[in-house]
């Protein structure tokens, strides 16, 4: 984690927590919370610098930008733009987000702890 963006990335994680946590009360400033949170996290990949890091946190970070790109579309999604395909669609794309963003911090779990047997 770059520490000139550490905050960005922090503040951005906990307002899409609060944002999905809180959905369920339907108040358009956990909507706009969330979608926040989600525009956030990702400037954070697309923002911390990733050119000298190792391929593998290349790749990771690439993976956060479309996680985040989910979450943002899933925030999106919350002003009721894809009600057409049920109310609920803003899940679909937080779940997908959330699958891209675990998938990507068990990739450098896994390498980080390849590289500390080696």
């Amino acid at each position: 984690m770059d520490r000139k963006y550490k905050y960005l990335y922090i503040v951005s994680v906990l307002m899409l927590l609060t944002g999905a946590a809180l959905a369920m009360i339907h108040h358009v400033a956990f909507d706009v919370l969330y979608t926040l949170g989600g525009v956030g996290y990702t400037l954070y990949y697309v923002l911390a610098p990733m050119k000298d890091q190792p391929r593998l946190v290349r790749r990771v970070a690439r993976m956060g930008v479309f996680s985040g790109l989910l979450f943002t579309l899933s925030g999106v999604a919350r002003f009721g733009l894809f009600d057409a395909y049920g109310q609920n669609a803003w899940l679909v794309f937080l779940v997908l987000g959330l699958v891209y963003m675990c998938y990507g911090n068990i990739l450098l779990y896994i390498g980080d702890k390849k590289s500390k047997q080696q």
